[in-house]
């Protein structure tokens, strides 16, 4: 009883996920593809046996394509042992690549190796070819038929299937431990999130001129709002902002997160505020709904755990000494905050479909970003001069392609960057370099004038 009562919350826990938590849930175990291609596997044994038992195909097949009972029994036992071999080389094999990217990367990365698609399908075939072979030979009978065509030709077919997919998941396996591949993929992962997060969820609902926004917030939060509180704790994984504003239009009322997405809460803290204009009541539960919370960080929509993947990528290499995965990991990171601050709109204020402000974020411009990308590196990288001279040439790119309404930002993280080397300039090459990195930044943002005046 006590097996299917875990069963059962396990199962339950599932059905209370949205669709978009359900999805990445799926995605990122090891289970889910496998057991599709396990069921994938039993309906092809069933078509398997039908054509050879009841359409007795082996009998009507040329005697160079039948197969007889005490052959075919041979040849599938014999694949099932091969198929449950190379299985185990593979999970094996995976073994060792969470091994390495634990000790040599960051444990977070592993759940970008598991949701790959690759990974999941080459699984899929393993278990799905062994079970064939397992529950082939469980029902094959000779009282039902003397010759067949069909189940050993699907077995050696997909012996040769995961003999391929083995050969492949070699070089898959390799190519993720590159870290140019590794990087690339957390890249792409944090620009979907970019996409999906801010663009198609909260951009509609923003304006370009927040100037009297600006004004009407001060005013407003001056006046004591009424709280609702976490009923849980842990981080905040999901946040539902087309329900949230939704439900604020209906109930007429004006809401400030408190907390956003990644942050971590106990329960009964403020998670939100609001203000109605009548002193009216509303249904909490519903707006607390619209909230989920785990005890661990997910992608769906955090951007900056993202970030941070990539960040700890580029802070364990400059630990171990290898510049060269820094460089890529820096480069990858400027490249995903360009993308950024080109198609971010950062201000916080959601407005309805009448221009009402209803929903107030928390405030994380691109200076914000900027730190807790680049900022964190060049912390722990400390007098490693070679980093800070990398982190400035991806600021030079940076601002070569950002929002001009980023440029402060990218020319005060600059000189930021620069200030912090000062006192570890060993060599007149060292000051060189930054100085005309630091130059080609100070044109790319319009601070000339403010070069100058560093240099009098």
């Amino acid at each position: 009883m006590a097996r299917f009562r875990l069963l059962d919350k396990y199962l339950r826990r599932y059905t209370q996920l949205s669709e978009r938590e359900l999805s990445h849930q799926l995605q990122t175990n090891l289970w889910f593809t496998p057991v599709l291609y396990i069921v994938f596997s039993f309906v092809l044994i069933a078509l398997s046996y039908t054509a050879d038992y009841k359409f007795q195909m082996g009998e009507r097949m040329w005697d160079v394509f039948a197969v007889d009972y005490d052959l075919t029994q041979a040849l599938v036992s014999t694949l099932t042992a091969a198929i449950l071999t190379l299985t185990t080389f593979t999970f094996n094999l995976i073994l060792v690549v969470f091994t390495t990217f634990s000790g040599q990367f960051s444990p977070r990365i592993l759940k970008n190796f598991i949701a790959s698609k690759a990974t999941q399908r080459i699984l899929g075939i393993f278990t799905g070819s062994f079970f064939y072979m397992l529950f082939s030979f469980l029902v094959l009978n000779k009282r039902f038929a003397d010759h067949f065509f069909i189940v050993p030709l699907v077995a050696v077919l997909l012996a040769s299937l995961s003999m391929g997919t083995f050969i492949f998941f070699i070089n898959h396996a390799v190519a993720w431990l590159q870290v140019n591949k590794m990087t690339n993929e957390m890249k792409k992962e944090s620009m979907s999130i970019v996409k999906g997060s801010l663009q198609n969820e909260i951009d509609p609902y923003k304006v370009k001129d927040t100037a009297p926004l600006k004004e009407y917030v001060e005013r407003l939060t001056k006046r004591e709002g009424k709280q609702i509180t976490a009923n849980k704790s842990g981080y905040i994984q999901l946040i539902d902002f087309v329900e949230i504003m939704e439900e604020a239009k209906k109930d007429d009322i004006i809401i400030k997160l408190e907390y956003t997405i990644g942050d971590y809460v106990f329960n009964s803290t403020p998670i939100l505020s609001y203000w109605s204009k009548e002193d009216t009541e509303i249904d909490i539960p519903k707006y607390l709904a619209l909230f989920s919370f785990g005890n661990r960080q997910t992608e769906v929509q955090d951007v900056e755990f993202s970030i941070n993947k990539l960040v700890e990528v580029a802070i364990r290499s400059v630990g171990n000494y290898d510049p060269k995965t820094a460089s890529n990991a820096i480069n990858q990171l400027g490249e995903l905050l360009s993308y950024l601050s080109c198609v971010g709109n950062l201000n916080p204020y959601l407005v309805d479909g009448e221009g009402h402000l209803r929903v107030i974020l928390q405030e994380k411009d691109f200076s914000y970003y900027l730190y807790n990308g680049l900022g964190y590196i060049r912390h722990y990288s400390e007098d490693n001069v070679i980093v800070g001279i990398e982190i400035l040439n991806v600021l030079d790119l940076i601002a070569k392609s950002a929002n001009p309404r980023d440029y402060d930002a990218i020319w005060e993280f600059a000189v930021y960057t620069t200030k912090g080397f000062e006192k570890d300039f060993l060599f007149g090459l060292d000051r060189a370099k930054f100085n005309n990195l630091l130059f080609e930044i100070a044109k790319s943002t319009g601070h000339e004038k403010d070069f100058e005046h560093m240099g009098s």
